[in-house]
C-alpha cells in the first residue's frame, strides 16, 4: 500500500514538474516576464510631445528672472510633469550675473516650480569662472535655490574640488559644499 502511494505521488510530481517546465519555456524564458496574453502593448505615458521648446519667467520688476529651453518636451500622464531632452537653464545670481546649467535630460514639475537636471549636468558661472559637473541638480525656480546630494566636481583654472552634495542660494550668493570636500589647487 505504501509502495502505491509513493508511486502515485512520484508520478504526480513528475507531471507537475513537466507542466511547470513547459509553461516556463513557452511563457517566461524569453521575455523574463510571465505572460498570459498573446501580445502586450504598452500604454504611452506622454500625452503630448513638443520640439524646440523654451520658457521665460519675468520678475515683479519686469526683468527676466530665468529662461530655459530644451530640444524636446513630453508631458507625462502619470504625474503631469514635463520630461525634457537636452535642457538648458539660464538663471541670475542676485539679479545681476547670469549662470547656466545643462544636462542630457530633465524634468519640470507639474506646477512649474522645480526643475531637475539629470545625466551629465554641467553648471557654469554659479561660482565665478567655475564649472560644476554632477549627475543630478535640482533647481527651485521660485526661490532660486540649487541643490544636489550627488558627487560633484568644482573646476577652476588652477584646480579642482570634489564634494558629496551642494546647496546654493542665488539670492544670497551663497554656495555650500556639504560632505567629503577634497581639493587640489596649484598656485597661479
Amino acid at each position: 500500500m505504501k509502495q502505491i502511494k509513493f508511486t502515485v505521488f512520484s508520478v504526480l510530481s513528475a507531471i507537475t514538474a513537466m507542466v511547470g517546465t513547459v509553461v516556463y519555456l513557452t511563457q517566461f524564458s524569453e521575455s523574463g516576464k510571465l505572460s498570459i496574453v498573446e501580445r502586450f502593448e504598452a500604454i504611452p505615458d506622454a500625452d503630448s510631445h513638443l520640439s524646440q521648446v523654451s520658457g521665460i519667467k519675468y520678475s515683479a520688476d519686469g526683468h527676466i528672472a530665468y529662461k530655459w529651453r530644451a530640444t524636446s518636451a513630453e508631458r507625462l500622464i502619470s504625474d503631469g510633469s514635463i520630461a525634457l531632452q537636452e535642457p538648458f537653464y539660464i538663471g541670475n545670481i542676485a539679479n545681476q550675473r547670469p549662470w547656466t546649467a545643462s544636462a542630457k535630460t530633465g524634468k519640470l514639475t507639474q506646477d512649474g516650480e522645480h526643475l531637475t537636471l539629470l545625466d551629465t549636468v554641467l553648471v557654469k558661472d554659479l561660482i565665478r569662472q567655475a564649472q560644476i559637473s554632477t549627475e543630478l541638480l535640482r533647481i527651485n525656480l521660485e526661490s532660486s535655490e540649487v541643490s544636489t546630494d550627488q558627487a560633484l566636481t568644482l573646476s577652476l583654472r588652477n584646480g579642482k574640488t570634489h564634494s558629496m552634495g551642494m546647496k546654493a542660494s542665488m539670492k544670497n550668493e551663497r554656495v555650500e559644499l556639504l560632505d567629503q570636500v577634497k581639493g587640489h589647487y596649484d598656485p597661479i
